[in-house]
């Protein structure tokens, strides 16, 4: 059995951080938290700012120079995850980079957010994923992510509430220590699952650290105001539903227990139905179809980089059913869904 990473730093001037945004449009929010963030980094930090499918007319991002901004382009959209890795593979280049800190460009990080997420990663005195706090945009008193919360349903989502089972960071506000990336590196052959393209992303890779042993936190000072889901048009749509559903049944296919997989599948088949029903009222039987094809054909990959995981376990598989939340899903969202299903789609 390989042995764990070695301890994070605990006192003495911290490593420096290597700040990570991609964007995809959006130039105007992505300056506003590109300068939320500028005045917070020490000498040395640097920020990494990737320009998701540049050149599109009136949407490239264009920014003031500053000596720890380093901005790259792609003539492609890489997605969130192909983008963040080649960020986190740049950022790690530099020797001073003792961690990495992932924000989404929607995102405005509040005063000393780095901060906290740097302290409560080098008080915890191990390598140590960490999740900052996520509040809404517009509703600054409204939580809208403080991490990832899995549940027995199958389906993870923004987890709500302090006192629901911390799975991991969410990956727009989120710090990962150099060691941590190594080792799902070395181990897995990859930090991001690039297939993934964007959601649920950050859910496998949550889920693939704790398979290694790597514990997640919560940095309650660590404050972030997101607009959420901008660069994908909002929360509720196609996009969103392809994405989301089809990344939620490779990341549990890839990492579930078999054993769990079995004693949840009524769960796991009652959301499912749950999804089918609301979004057949929306119209999207075809985006249903195609994302549950899609899901099925990528299947036999996904398997494969389950014996990777598998095989690379630190922990024994009865760890999994700490990390599940007791609840179907989120707090409040089955009654919402259900009015909406007999209120019918909007108009």
């Amino acid at each position: 059995m390989a042995e764990r990473p070695g301890p994070a730093p605990q006192s003495g001037a911290r490593p420096g951080l290597g700040v990570l945004m991609v964007c995809h449009g959006h130039p105007e929010v992505t300056t506003q938290a590109v300068r939320a963030v500028i005045g917070q980094l020490l000498p040395q930090d640097r920020l990494w700012v990737l320009d998701n499918a540049a050149g599109r007319s009136g949407e490239e991002v264009t920014l003031d120079p500053h000596p720890a901004l380093r901005v790259i382009a792609s003539a492609t959209n890489t997605g969130f995850a192909g983008g963040m890795n080649r960020l986190v593979a740049l950022a790690l280049e530099d020797g001073k980079a003792g961690a990495v800190v992932l924000v989404n460009n929607d995102a405005l990080v509040g005063p000393g957010g780095l901060a906290a997420l740097a302290a409560a990663w080098q008080r915890a005195g191990r390598d140590v994923l960490v999740a900052g706090r996520m509040m809404r945009w517009r509703d600054r008193d409204q939580v809208d992510s403080l991490g990832i919360s899995l549940y027995r349903s199958g389906l993870a989502s923004n987890r709500l509430a302090e006192d629901a089972r911390l799975l991991g960071p969410t990956g727009g506000f989120m710090l990962l220590p150099r060691a941590v990336v190594d080792d799902l590196r070395g181990r897995h052959g990859e930090l991001f699952d690039e297939s993934f393209f964007c959601y649920a992303e950050d859910t496998d890779l949550a889920m693939r650290a704790r398979w290694l042993g790597h514990d997640c936190i919560y940095a309650r000072d660590a404050v972030a105001l997101h607009h959420g889901s901008l660069s994908s048009g909002g929360p509720d749509n196609e996009f969103v539903l392809y994405h989301g559903i089809r990344n939620s049944i490779w990341a549990l296919a890839k990492n579930a227990p078999a054993l769990w997989l079995v004693a949840h599948l009524p769960w796991i088949v009652l959301a499912h139905g749950g999804i089918w029903l609301r979004n057949l009222r929306k119209g999207r039987w075809r985006t249903l179809l195609r994302l549950y094809r899609d899901a099925l054909l990528g299947l036999p990959g996904v398997l494969r980089k389950r014996v990777v995981v598998r095989r690379a376990r630190r922990v024994p598989a009865r760890r999994w059913w700490d990390w599940v939340e007791p609840r179907l899903y989120e707090r409040g969202y089955l009654v919402a869904a259900w009015r909406e299903l007999w209120r019918g789609p909007r108009r």
